[in-house]
């Protein structure tokens, strides 16, 4: 307890403003939680009809977070790479709106591409650090895949606009688009992705979510009461990681650490279910579906 606390007074050592430190807590308090609904998509796909299905559904949901962590730790430069990518494309699809398979992807790649490339290569000298903090090693291989990306993540949005002159229902999510990257220019990097992922990312996609599935996991307090058991649990793995972060670890360079990772972490398990089995899943029963007897209030 007392290293955590000799942590606090080296605050800063990442090199972290205070708007930055406030970007971090909102996406661990706001943007982190919005997975909680996975426990709501479990049940609607027919894993929580049962206590025991419920159990297994979370065992292998953790199961696969921590493989996560163990790949990063062994693979640090390959695992933030493959972090980049697979947030690129979770990010887009949330983004994207329905469509051919044509006009989706270039929808999915503009969207997704702009959060992860143009904020770390606007920002490059502030996020450097950052991800030298979170390798804890060179990050020159980051910096070239990142560079390389950028052209062709100009040809796409040029072929995005073209799109949308084409196809007007397009046009708000271009406006859309453009907005945020106007916006990712102005702010510090890690404020521009807290704006995003909690207030288009995250709220998108609990939106998406409870329309769907309210009725089905009778109703939203009972739905509501779900994501409130998972959010407390995600904090509170938060916090024991950040409880066990080595002595040497500064307070916000823990914080990193853990909001970061812990993304990484809980976005496969996350995408798998939602991009995954969820958007390919018929809706037509969910309004059948009941909670558990545990979960009944």
């Amino acid at each position: 307890m007392t290293d955590n606390l000799a942590a606090v007074g080296a605050l800063g050592t990442v090199g972290l403003d205070p708007v930055s430190i406030i970007a971090l807590a909102a996406i661990a308090i706001i943007g982190l939680p919005h997975g909680a609904f996975d426990g709501a998509v479990a049940l609607a796909l027919g894993y929580g009809k049962t206590l025991r299905s419920m159990f297994w559904f979370i065992l292998v949901y953790i199961a696969i977070a921590a493989c996560v962590v163990v790949f990063w730790v062994a693979f640090p430069v390959l695992a933030l790479l493959l972090f980049l990518l697979i947030s690129m494309v979770h990010f887009g699809i949330g983004d994207s709106q329905p469509g051919e398979w044509g006009h989706r992807t270039i929808q999915t790649l503009a969207h997704g591409g702009l959060v992860v490339i143009a904020i770390s290569l606007l920002h490059r000298t502030e996020v450097e650090p950052i991800f030298a903090h979170l390798l804890v090693g060179d990050t020159t291989i980051v910096w070239m895949v990142l560079s390389g990306a950028a052209y062709g993540l100009a040809v796409i949005v040029a072929g995005y606009a073209v799109l949308a002159y084409r196809c007007p229902v397009l046009r708000p999510r271009l406006g859309e688009l453009a907005a945020l990257g106007a916006a990712y220019y102005v702010l510090p990097p890690l404020a521009g992705f807290a704006l995003y992922f909690c207030a288009v990312h995250s709220m998108r996609h609990m939106t998406h979510i409870w329309r769907e599935l309210r009725t089905g996991v009778e109703g939203g307090r009972k739905m509501l009461m779900l994501a409130f058991i998972f959010s407390l649990a995600t904090w509170a793995a938060g916090a024991i990681a950040l409880w066990l972060m080595p002595a040497a670890e500064t307070l916000d360079g823990g914080i990193l650490r853990v909001v970061f990772i812990g993304l990484a972490a809980l976005t496969v398990p996350h995408m798998i279910l939602v991009d995954g089995l969820f958007r390919s899943a018929p809706p037509v029963s969910y309004t059948h579906l009941t909670l558990p007897t545990i979960y009944s209030v």
